[in-house]
């Protein structure tokens, strides 16, 4: 349905037409800043304080990467698991500021509840996500955030999914390609006998926080991974989010409707009335924006991600530490131009074609009828006293962990 190939062609024009536009309302979904790691991953990640010791001198590792490694220390423990840390700080505080210089005319009202939804799940990253983004775009400490209820089907969407036996991962964890990689990185570290992937893992989610803490840093245990590895572990995450949030499952698709059916109904009534809020503002978790995304069309491949198929599948779209990485964000824009209604989407703040009409910009009208034949379909509406929904909730008990990230939903 939507590409998301874009030019520089398609973003300059799409600049240069918001220019001559006015923003009638907007719908933008942002997943939460930078955090710590959940529970599970720092005790693992704390366990490799017994691989640094254990680093030999046959180690092929350069004189200040090997340092590097026996004098890394994680200082992290249970207390500090999910919460968001001082770059998610600045992350959202820098988004609400992009996006209040953008939209001037959206932001151009102090901050009130009407004018401006605003709806975070209960989670504690997901309301200092909501709080430092409104601090930013409107100069205001919002210390009230509304937060969802058990019936709100939008953000719950770990209440309905459902967690199939991913054969697919497994497979790859099975494959030469994962056992390259585990040879390599136990050779680099001069070991003499080859690490449980679950310790690769580790220290490649080691490498991955505290990048992201720090942009500039050089984290210790980046350096036992070569560029193949890291493509490698890169297949493997999103493997796992291919069939639990993505195409994969075409359930999924399902689990993305509510949210996108907000957005229709948001945008329909703004055109032809005039009222409504002028920003929708929703923080929640990876789920949200995956399912978002995947309901939308974005990053949809013609071939289906495989065990089998890693190399042919280099320039995938989809690739999940682009498409939700901390403080990624799902947006939708309705202006005015000219007299005409258009809209534009958006996915962490790159304008999407919509492949059916070859358009960034492109008429509501357009947009309102391609969609609406998804969001009137009866499973578009969760209804828990029928069996689907019955199933959904025996599942929901597993689930509920996989709500890892937050997520802004911005109209």
């Amino acid at each position: 349905m939507l590409s998301s190939r874009r030019s520089s062609l398609s973003i300059f024009c799409i600049k240069n037409c918001i220019q001559l536009c006015v923003s009638q309302t907007k719908l933008h979904a942002t997943k939460h800043g930078t955090r710590n790691p959940g529970r599970d991953s720092i005790d693992n990640i704390s366990n490799l304080n017994e691989y640094k010791n254990n680093i030999t001198n046959n180690s092929s590792l350069c004189k200040e990467d090997f340092e590097a490694i026996k004098t890394w220390v994680f200082n992290l423990t249970e207390k500090d698991q999910n919460k968001l840390n001082s770059q998610g700080v600045i992350d959202l505080s820098s988004l609400g500021l992009r996006l209040q210089s953008l939209y001037k005319d959206i932001f151009d009202e102090p901050y009130n509840p009407i004018t401006y939804n605003v709806l975070s799940t209960t989670k504690e990253r997901s309301r200092d996500s909501a709080f430092y983004f409104l601090k930013s775009a409107f100069n205001v400490n919002v210390t009230d955030i509304p937060l969802i209820n058990s019936d709100d089907i939008k953000l719950n969407v770990s209440k309905f999914q459902i967690v199939n036996d991913n054969k697919e991962l497994k497979q790859f964890r099975s494959s030469i390609h994962i056992q390259d990689v585990i040879a390599r990185v136990s050779k680099i570290l001069g070991l003499d006998h080859n690490l449980a992937l679950s310790t690769i893992k580790a220290m490649y989610n080691s490498c991955r926080y505290e990048r992201s803490v720090d942009l500039n840093s050089h984290p210790a245990w980046c350096a036992v991974f070569s560029q193949e590895d890291l493509e490698v572990l890169e297949y493997d995450e999103d493997l796992k989010y291919y069939y639990l949030n993505g195409y994969g499952d075409s359930y999924n698709e399902r689990l993305g409707c509510p949210i996108v059916k907000d957005l229709i109904n948001n945008f329909s009534n703004k055109s032809r009335t005039q009222h409504g809020p002028k920003g929708v503002f929703y923080f929640g978790h990876s789920s949200n924006v995956f399912s978002a995304i995947v309901r939308l069309g974005f990053a949809r491949d013609t071939t289906p991600l495989l065990s089998s198929n890693f190399n042919d599948m280099r320039d995938r779209k989809w690739k999940s530490s682009y498409l939700s990485p901390f403080a990624s964000n799902v947006m939708a824009a309705l202006y005015e131009c000219h007299g005409e209604k258009k809209v534009t989407f958006f996915v962490n703040e790159v304008p999407m074609m919509v492949e059916k009409y070859g358009c960034t910009l492109c008429p509501w009208t357009l947009i309102e009828n391609m969609f609406d034949p998804i969001v009137s379909s009866p499973s578009c509406t969760f209804n828990e006293n029928n069996s689907s929904a019955s199933r959904l909730c025996a599942a929901s008990n597993i689930l509920f962990l996989i709500c890892l990230l937050n997520f802004v939903y911005y109209s």
